[in-house]
């Protein structure tokens, strides 16, 4: 439910976004599997600073995060990935990261952004903190506040990432 709730954040939730243009063509033969002949790649940067007030684990004695962010990259095929930071042993109230991620993206209308923040767990896995979606192309250049939800789409504000983004198309 988070993907498409992200999808919609482009047009303020308002239920319809207008298919890229390349998907309206009927002269047009889309395939995801293989990239677009008059495709506009974009380079994606994003330079993950800090996160603010993480929620803590419900796992840990101390109630202290070991903080992981994971950033998954959703759209055609070739753009699907995932990269994720190092772990920050327990601080969920000021962790730093201060980790550059690249991404190329040959079909960024279609892309959506996803940062998923996790507590490491040796015995019972890592464990779900929070999560934004958003798409590639409404990201803005500069420094940026991410917000975190639960899984059920509620805020926990104030937690959030801080992030710089830089792209080039």
């Amino acid at each position: 439910m988070d993907l498409q709730n992200g999808k919609f954040l482009d047009n303020g939730g308002s239920g319809y976004i207008l298919k890229p243009h390349f998907l309206r063509d009927i002269k047009t033969q889309f395939n995801p599997n293989k990239p677009p002949k008059q495709s506009d790649p974009v380079t994606l940067t994003i330079r993950l600073i800090s996160g603010i007030q993480l929620p803590p684990s419900n796992h840990s004695s101390s109630n202290k995060a070991d903080a992981l962010v994971i950033l998954e990259l959703f759209g055609v095929p070739n753009d699907q990935t995932k990269q994720q930071t190092r772990v920050i042993k327990r601080n969920a109230f000021s962790p730093r990261w201060n980790e550059t991620f690249t991404f190329i993206i040959q079909v960024p209308e279609l892309a959506l952004m996803r940062f998923v923040v996790e507590s490491q767990g040796l015995i019972t896995g890592n464990e779900f903190l929070g999560q934004y979606t958003l798409p590639v192309l409404s990201m803005n250049k500069g420094y940026r506040r991410v917000p975190l939800f639960s899984r059920m789409g509620e805020s926990l504000e104030p937690a959030s990432l801080f992030i710089y983004v830089w792209y080039v198309r």
